[in-house]
């Protein structure tokens, strides 16, 4: 069967390789985009032909306005780019042609750029002067100079027929007209010298700037643009037949390769028809084997976490065999020195005893009871009962208290004990808190730790006490063990956040680097040297959190110490994974 999914595998690889080239062909071949791109090209045809067109009509021409000439070259410009960075950005990537065919516009069309610059400068230059020739000459007329047949009027008349003659593209000679301009100057009459200057001045104008525009106006009438333009169209439609061409190959290579993947589907399914009758009994074995692998290993999961609670718990019980020793200890001496007060006291109460009989005796003898009475007052003073009383009473609150202490103790112990109980209660976190560190006092004494409470009022929440103690413990025996060197402080904080209660525990000892901090939660791991720890700890400890739909964070730095906060929401019903 292995062989069987590789290449059906390789089958379907090919298959997507083709399908994704052949929409990346039908891609190409988009009706719609194929019009616009032609209906681009053509509208840059259009805009070059009127750019000719205005090019004709604004030489020598006083009236004409050259913003139109070069408002219609900056849409030829805008158009161009559109072209070639949008509509034909992929194609000429893909068609060396048709790059060719562009970048040769692009060429011809920044050579013209320059060139329409400096014509439209030199020209409309020429039409200033051609309008001061126009102004001037009605200035002329209004001398009323003598008939036309004058020599001023007749240079007037050539020199006007000279400049016009140009704008048909006639020769310059521009010498003659200086000489012409310099006897009109002689002929001139006084009063219209002014005017003559003018005349001469417009003249001059047209004279100097005729060659440059001349220039530029033949090199842009040659530059042939429009049949670059149509060499763009022809190489596009080319690469667009092209495209259609590889579509059509591609599309036949599909239905081919769907045929011939029709053809194995039936024979893999055929195959797998083989194969179904025993197919379902090793998914059934194999499923049986793994449900068994999990169920083992959910109980063994349990058992190293029970261990490890429960050897916590023996740690625990020698810290607290320890504490109880102490109080037990004095109760027991305070219980033989009242023992012996009592029996002093009853030698007391015997002589009294006597002294009642012989006064309540029918025949009573005053010598007897007043000897009696000396004897029972001897006694008392010898016994000096009153400091026995007082003593005996102190012994007694002695007891109570350390009897109290031990109680104390054993209720925590007990509550702490009942690691089976798993139902949910509404407990306040201070108490499970105040549980954890009496079990974990001996710790706290062993490691010179000093305990800083900072607790804030926080309402009851639903969650599993036996869980929320084994989770404090845990941490405050961390705590306690990172400061064993030195001692040090133990700080714990409760606060509410909205709907959150949060608990720090802050310690003073050596800290962890980032390597730690990341690992410091998975199974098995600890820092601790071998036989110190089982690296359950906090293991336990986050799974307790996240059982109680809550979140815990560690701050530390090495040798600073470290801050682990625990949040656990105040509104849910916490406890129940």
């Amino acid at each position: 069967m292995k062989k069987y999914a590789i290449i059906l595998s390789l089958l379907i690889v090919v298959g997507v390789g083709l399908t994704i080239t052949l929409l990346t062909q039908e891609e190409k071949l988009d009706q719609t985009v194929f019009l616009q791109t032609t209906e681009s090209i053509r509208n840059l045809q259009t805009l070059d032909k009127n750019l000719l067109v205005l090019l004709n009509q604004s030489r020598f021409n006083a009236e004409f306005d050259h913003d139109t000439l070069l408002d219609t070259h900056y849409q030829l410009s805008e158009e161009f780019s559109n072209l070639r960075y949008d509509a034909l950005f992929e194609e000429i990537e893909s068609s060396p042609p048709l790059s060719e065919a562009v970048n040769n516009f692009d060429d011809r069309y920044a050579s013209r750029e320059e060139k329409l610059e400096a014509y439209v400068e030199k020209n409309a230059l020429i039409a200033t002067a051609l309008s001061g020739i126009t102004s001037t000459l009605n200035g002329i007329q209004s001398l009323e100079l003598a008939d036309a047949e004058t020599p001023i009027n007749r240079l007037i008349s050539d020199i006007n027929a000279t400049i016009f003659s140009l704008t048909l593209g006639a020769d310059l000679n521009k010498q003659a007209v200086l000489n012409q301009l310099n006897n009109l100057q002689v002929e001139a009459p006084t009063d219209g010298l002014n005017t003559f200057a003018k005349y001469k001045q417009s003249v001059i104008d047209v004279l100097d700037n005729h060659d440059d525009a001349a220039s530029s106006f033949n090199t842009l009438s040659s530059l042939e643009t429009g049949a670059l333009l149509d060499n763009i169209e022809k190489e596009y439609v080319a690469y667009h037949n092209q495209a259609i061409k590889g579509s059509t190959l591609f599309r036949n290579a599909l239905i081919t390769y769907g045929a011939g993947l029709l053809g194995a589907l039936i024979f893999f399914a055929w195959k797998i028809r083989q194969h179904f009758s025993t197919l379902e009994q090793e998914v059934s074995d194999r499923t049986q084997e793994i449900e068994t692998a999990y169920n083992d290993l959910q109980e063994s999961q349990e058992q190293l976490i029970q261990s490890e609670k429960m050897a916590s718990l023996g740690q625990m019980v020698a810290g607290v065999a320890h504490e109880i020793n102490t109080p037990l200890g004095y109760v027991s001496s305070n219980v033989e020195t009242l023992k012996l007060n009592l029996q002093e006291l009853s030698s007391v109460v015997n002589e009294v005893g006597t002294l009642m009989t012989c006064v309540t005796d029918a025949n009573r003898d005053n010598a007897v009871i007043s000897k009696q009475l000396m004897v029972t007052l001897k006694k008392y003073k010898q016994v000096d009962a009153n400091e026995l009383v007082d003593e005996s009473e102190q012994l007694l609150n002695d007891g109570q208290y350390g009897l109290g202490e031990i109680s104390t103790l054993v209720t925590s112990l007990k509550d702490f004990a009942r690691l089976d109980r798993q139902t949910t209660e509404q407990v306040n976190l201070h108490d499970c808190i105040e549980s954890s560190l009496t079990i974990a006092s001996n710790h706290i004494r062993e490691n010179n730790v000093t305990v800083e409470r900072s607790f804030n009022e926080l309402p009851a929440i639903n969650c599993i006490p036996s869980k929320l103690n084994q989770l404090f413990l845990n941490l405050i025996t961390n705590a306690c063990q990172a400061m064993s060197d030195g001692g040090g402080t133990l700080m714990v904080a409760t606060q509410q956040h909205d709907n959150q209660l949060s608990v720090s525990v802050k310690d003073q000892g050596i800290g962890m680097d980032q390597e730690t901090q990341q690992k410091m939660f998975d199974p098995f791991f600890t820092s601790k040297e071998i036989g110190l720890g089982t690296g359950l700890g906090m293991s336990i400890a986050y799974k307790i959190v996240q059982a109680h739909n809550g979140h815990i964070a560690v701050n530390s730095e090495l040798g600073k110490g470290t801050e682990i906060i625990v949040t656990l929401p105040l509104n849910k019903n916490n406890g129940d994974g």
